[in-house]
């Protein structure tokens, strides 16, 4: 199989959620490797968070001793609580129904590379009787670099107050491998449900996502030569929607709104607050998992993580590993390969196939860095320089930020719209091996393929390159492609928008869809709608930043920094590329002013920061911060 970017290591096979966690169970490695899972459905809700209240059940109050909340990144960035070795935290507890007590355990550190350092030993009593027992060493064992997701049954002990005790000491002599840390400690109260079987009279869906993808460079949307063969032969038997809008130019707050169905003021994953999924949301795959329908995401971005919460709601849910290497005495890092979220989807699907399922893949390809397979890979020309030619703007990313933004010469600028071009085909080869495989399965007949993407990517069509700055169509014009058993063939004009995934999908699944949900099912008809887009870290073409958002028509596009009093127009019919601003003329601007101001003005406000320093040592992964 070919490996675009390197085979990745498999950070967290099986996770789940925090709230509504359908199927959230962590089966040990031996049944993941095999993605083997019980014959009925496992569905969860959170009985108690205690995360808060570990910390205060400690007799140590004094640092460096006391127990803290922070990041412990050598496992995998995640929030965590760190403790001393040889620290006890009780907690006195009244079990509910169907309890599990759900957590992970992990280790910072290495001991500096002494395969001598002691491992960490974590245990769980229950009421003094040893529950749970694990020896960490991330020093002498590679595989110990991660987290363990773990998991107690309490339902032994329903309606009894207890005490629970969790415990970590240095297992052995010398110096401890590191410091130990304990995250995501919840009660969940545990339900099952019958698994739904495969059949084509109730599909299956496939939802793919690909980051950073615009539109308009695939060939379905007029982009010659294509790039994109087996897409466009996917959406020539299928339904694809010519307008469809992303709600954010960057990964978190645009993929949220296709998980819960909601704008980013509603879900709260807006870029400077909240950077983690509240629990309190119900996810498409929760929804899925309560009507017996079994769940799966492999993740190549390390923002749609369960560090990021993204895992709510998925019964099986596979993170990739960023690859780290050194080129050039430099430290270069590369997202997983589609090939390599194919295969640890192919390996889920060989053990599951009977099953009805939702999944959900994230591929990187054609995220920066921009590194297409030698075969398509075009010749640099003379002239461009060393780093572009490999196509990483690394060395640039601070200046792309600033208000004035770095800008490449047009030579270099078109070498880099190439290999963007490259990284889609070689996505595209990928999709190819997907569909050959689920035909292989015979499942093309019982499956429902959803392509679409979070965000585009820029080229200086507006100053700026990459993505996250600003609010027009290279940033926010994404595909929606729908093809398999039941979809209608051809073109959809109409206007669609990413929280028209949760009602679609749920539709196709027979789920009934949230009351109050801004979307609508696009393959039924209805009333087109106008789509709103949103940043908080946006720049305006003058270098002033701040909150910018946005309304869209397929007829025109308005604007708005609303700390800045800045507006702009765009009549996107007769300019599709934004260059001609129309503010002021006619009544056209006032109406869509007024409407962008309401939508704004009933927005709820912003949640509790919950961004925990995990969350900037993944932005640090794709290059987002310095």
């Amino acid at each position: 199989m070919t490996q675009c970017r390197g085979r990745p290591r498999v950070r967290s096979v099986v996770a789940g959620g925090l709230a509504l966690l359908a199927g959230a169970t962590a089966w040990w490695w031996h049944r993941a490797a095999t993605f083997a899972l019980p014959g009925r459905l496992p569905v969860d809700r959170v009985a108690a968070d205690l995360a808060a209240a570990l910390p205060e059940s400690s007799s140590v109050r004094q640092a460096p001793l006391a127990p803290r909340r922070g990041l412990l990144a050598s496992a995998g960035p995640r929030d965590a609580l760190i403790v001393a070795p040889g620290s006890r935290l009780p907690l006195r507890l009244r079990v509910p129904p169907a309890a599990i007590l759900a957590f992970s355990v992990g280790v910072e550190g290495d001991g500096g590379k002494d395969r001598h350092a002691a491992g960490l030993r974590f245990q769980v009593l229950v009421d003094g009787a040893e529950r749970f027992a694990r020896v960490v060493n991330p020093a002498a064992r590679r595989a110990d670099r991660v987290w363990f997701d773990e998991q107690v049954d309490l339902s032994g002990e329903a309606g009894r107050e207890v005490e629970i005790v969790f415990a970590t000491d240095v297992a052995g002599a010398g110096t401890p491998a590191g410091m130990p840390g304990w995250s995501g400690v919840r009660v969940l109260e545990r339900h099952w449900r019958e698994r739904q079987r495969a059949d084509p009279s109730r599909p299956s869906v496939l939802v793919v996502l690909i980051d950073t993808l615009r539109a308009d460079r695939l060939g379905c949307y007029g982009r010659t030569p294509s790039p994109s063969p087996t897409l466009d032969a996917l959406a020539a038997r299928g339904s694809l929607f010519e307008q469809n809008v992303a709600h954010a130019p960057w990964t978190m707050p645009s993929t949220a709104s296709i998980l819960t169905g909601l704008y980013p003021p509603a879900h709260g994953v807006l870029g400077d607050r909240g950077q983690t999924l509240r629990d309190d949301l119900l996810t498409l795959p929760e929804a899925a998992g309560e009507h017996g329908i079994t769940t799966v995401a492999v993740s190549a971005n390390p923002l749609v993580s369960r560090g990021t919460n993204f895992s709510q709601g998925f019964e099986t849910f596979v993170e990739l590993e960023i690859e780290t290497a050194r080129e050039d005495g430099e430290v270069v890092k590369t997202p997983a390969s589609a090939a390599a979220v194919n295969d640890v989807f192919l390996r889920w699907l060989r053990s599951n196939r009977a099953r009805r399922f939702l999944a959900y893949l994230h591929y990187m390809e054609p995220h920066h860095p921009y590194t297409p397979p030698p075969h398509l890979r075009p010749p640099a020309p003379p002239g461009v320089r060393r780093r572009v030619a490999a196509g990483r703007l690394d060395p640039w990313q601070a200046a792309m930020r600033a208000p004035i933004p770095f800008q490449l010469p047009a030579l270099e600028l078109e070498y880099v719209r190439r290999l963007y071009e490259g990284e889609i085909r070689a996505w595209d080869e990928q999709l190819a091996e997907l569909l050959r495989a689920l035909d292989a399965f015979d499942l093309l007949r019982s499956t429902v393929v959803v392509v679409t993407a979070d965000h585009g990517e820029a080229f200086q069509e507006h100053g700026r390159l990459q993505h996250g700055f600003h609010l027009y169509d290279e940033l926010l014009r994404v595909p929606l492609v729908i093809a398999g058993p039941g979809i209608g063939i051809g073109r959809v004009s109409a206007q669609t928008m990413g929280v028209d995934v949760f009602p679609t999908v749920a539709a196709l699944l027979g789920l009934p869809v949230p009351a109050g949900l801004p979307g609508r099912n696009v393959l039924a008809s209805g009333t087109e709608r106008p789509a709103f887009s949103m940043t908080l870290g946006g720049r305006l073409l003058d270098g002033r930043g701040g909150e910018i958002v946005s309304v869209r028509t397929p007829e025109a596009k308005l604007i708005w920094a609303p700390n800045l009093g800045h507006y702009q127009l765009f009549d996107l019919v007769r300019d599709p590329g934004e260059r001609e601003d129309r503010w002021g003329d006619g009544t056209a601007a006032a109406a869509l002013a007024r409407l962008l101001s309401e939508w704004r003005a009933a927005a709820p406000p912003p949640p509790a920061a919950t961004a925990g320093p995990g969350f900037e040592e993944r932005l640090r992964a794709l290059g987002y911060v310095d």
